[in-house]
Parts: structure tokens; C-alpha cells; sequence
């Protein structure tokens, strides 16, 4: 790595802000709750006939850790300690925060539906896509 390479690399990590950072991060977990609270959208992407979105959702944590992953790779030194720290603050953030927001798209999905899903299910998919495998056996 030559001097130039470092230049822009240090350069890169110290524009790289907070909020961009989470911006990159979590879009696409705050996009699906979003969408879940959201009532005409959610009967269309969270409907029991196969609806998209519930096929989108376990990918929301797999998606925030394979984006940490990538903002960890590519940044310098100082970048690395800022998204080592940043993911050690906001994942137990993101985990506690879901639980409220999942709630509120289970309410508006099951209002706008007449459906019963649990909040629970819709928090433990976005959390655990493993759960997705054992749906069918419930």
C-alpha cells in the first residue's frame, strides 16, 4: 500500500460521519419496519397470500452485519475503531428498538389485514432469519 493509497484512505475515514454510517447500515431494516407500519403498502409486501416482504425480512440483521463487515474493510485504522464501536453501541440498540416497532407493524398489518400475527414472530424474523426454517413446523 503506497502513500497515496493511505492518503485517500485516511481521508475517506475521517469524512465517513455518524450518520452516514448508520444511514448505510440501516436502511434497509428501517425501510422494511417502515413499511410494515405503513397500512395499504403493508397489505400489499406483508400479505398471507405471499406477500414479498416476508420473504425480505430475515435479511434485515444479515444485512446490517454484512455492511459493518464491509465499512470495517474498507476503512483505515481510525475508520475501524469508529465502526467497531459504532456496531458495538447500535446492535444491542437495534435489537431493544425492533421490539417496539415490530409491534407497530403487526398492529397496523393485522388491522389493515384481519390477520393475527404475533409481534413477536415479525421481531424474532428480523432478528433471527434461522426462525424462518422452523415456520413450517409450527
Amino acid at each position: 500500500m503506497g502513500v497515496r493509497e493511505t492518503l485517500r484512505t485516511d481521508e475517506h475515514s475521517s469524512k465517513l460521519s455518524l450518520a452516514s454510517l448508520a444511514w448505510r447500515v440501516y436502511w434497509f431494516p428501517a425501510c422494511m419496519l417502515a413499511v410494515g407500519v405503513i397500512p395499504l403498502v403493508n397489505a400489499l409486501l406483508f400479505s398471507l397470500h405471499g406477500g414479498l416482504g416476508w420473504l425480505a425480512l430475515p435479511f434485515t440483521l444479515p444485512y446490517v452485519l454484512v455492511r459493518l463487515v464491509i465499512a470495517y474493510w474498507r476503512g483505515g485504522a481510525s475508520l475501524r475503531r469508529r465502526v467497531l464501536r459504532f456496531a458495538a453501541v447500535t446492535l444491542p440498540i437495534y435489537t431493544v428498538a425492533t421490539a417496539p416497532l415490530s409491534y407497530a407493524a403487526t398492529s397496523s398489518i393485522n388491522k389493515w389485514l384481519g390477520t393475527t400475527i404475533r409481534w413477536t414472530e415479525f421481531w424474532t424474523l428480523m432478528l433471527l432469519p434461522v426462525s424462518l426454517l422452523a415456520a413450517p413446523f409450527r
